[in-house]
């Protein structure tokens, strides 16, 4: 069975339990005292608040009296109104007609680059109330191509470790007498053991950002709080190479998002900067907010990209100098999670290298902090 059947079975099910309880307790809405009415809608609202993906509840005036994170977080509602055109007719369609449809609608994201699709289905309440509850179709295909391409690509690069600690093992088999090449092979496993877990680590981070829905669970979280962590997170590699790391504060800017997921972001910038310097040199971490928009730069005087590699540079497993990706013990997904990280957020990342002076990284989220605090001031105005 396809993802989009399981997820198109889910739907179905949980839209049955909700319409089931409407309408066995539909009579005592209508026969019962006020009272007893006002209890039951309340508990119609408890429903609806553990119902997973959109959900909109919108009375008699179009407004919406109850609204999922994700639907906000969406831009479907803002102010209590629906945004989508597409979604507005739909709804006015449904309270004339009195009938139940379903649709899809596509809404923009990733600063209008990507888009989103959405499973929704419009259910007339009453005459007056009506329901809204969707589904992200790109959330499922995006998990259905990220366990394909999990499956291709995972053999292969576990391959390289698992293939050198069968050998050295063996090594040591016959070394059994000697105890400096003894030590020598172990060391050499010590190294390939560490770069199996990092090659692990990797590929869990980057399973999970691909298949997760940030929206669904963004919060106003700090940018130098974030920044401050993923310094903390790589200080031993940096001071291992006498690398200094320059914080340009920025406070005030904050973002919607996920914390765990954006420093896993600036933390593999971080270690991808430090990979790729010299000794003694320095790495810069910055904040600005700029029309609508918040960067957050990485920036390092390393070895720098080829102008031929960097439109790839994003892409699982690339590695732009093979030999030296072996030496540091990067798995080739550093970039891949950021990319999805920002992604996942609304945003992108992009690059600005010259070979021999260094590279800059800037990642742009929205900001979607910024432009509730201006919504709550244009309210109050009015």
């Amino acid at each position: 069975m396809s993802m989009e059947a399981i997820a198109g079975l889910a739907l179905g099910i949980l839209l049955g339990a909700f319409l089931g309880y409407w309408y066995l307790t539909r009579e005592r809405y209508e026969t019962t005292p006020v009272s007893h009415t006002a209890v039951q809608q309340s508990d119609l609202d408890k429903l609806l608040q553990v119902l997973p993906g959109v959900v909109i509840k919108l009375d008699g005036n179009y407004q919406a009296i109850f609204s999922s994170e994700l639907a906000q977080n969406l831009g479907l509602v803002v102010d209590t109104r629906i945004k989508v055109p597409q979604l507005a007719e739909a709804i006015r369609n449904t309270r004339l007609d009195q009938r139940s449809q379903n649709l899809q609608i596509t809404i923009s994201q990733n600063l209008g680059k990507t888009q989103t699709t959405l499973e929704v289905s419009i259910i007339p309440l009453n005459q007056t109330e009506t329901l809204v509850f969707g589904q992200d179709l790109s959330l499922l295909r995006r998990v259905e191509a990220v366990r394909r391409d999990f499956v291709a690509n995972i053999s292969h690069e576990l391959k390289t470790p698992v293939g050198a600690l069968s050998l050295l093992a063996e090594a040591i088999s016959s070394a059994e007498d000697d105890v400096e090449a003894i030590k020598k092979f172990a060391g050499k496993i010590t190294i390939e053991t560490e770069r199996l877990a990092n090659v692990i680590r990797d590929i869990i981070d980057l399973s999970q950002v691909q298949a997760d829905e940030p929206l669904a669970k963004a919060r106003n979280v700090i940018v130098d709080k974030m920044i401050l962590e993923a310094i903390d997170s790589v200080k031993i590699a940096a001071e291992s190479k006498k690398i200094t790391i320059s914080h340009v504060k920025s406070e005030g800017i904050n973002v919607m998002g996920v914390e765990k997921q954006i420093v896993a972001a600036i933390r593999n910038l971080l270690t991808n900067a430090i990979a790729y310097s010299p000794e003694k040199s320095q790495i810069t971490v910055g904040t600005t907010r700029k029309q609508g928009v918040v960067e957050v730069t990485v920036t390092d005087q390393g070895i720098g990209i080829p102008i031929a590699d960097q439109s790839r540079v994003f892409e699982r497993f690339f590695r732009v100098d093979q030999a030296r990706s072996r030496d540091t013990g990067g798995s080739g997904l550093g970039l891949s999670i950021v990319k999805h990280v920002c992604e996942n957020h609304g945003g992108e990342v992009s690059l600005w290298s010259v070979p021999g002076e260094g590279s800059t990284f800037t990642m742009r989220f929205p900001d979607r902090a910024s432009a509730e605090t201006e919504s709550k001031k244009v309210k109050e105005v009015l």
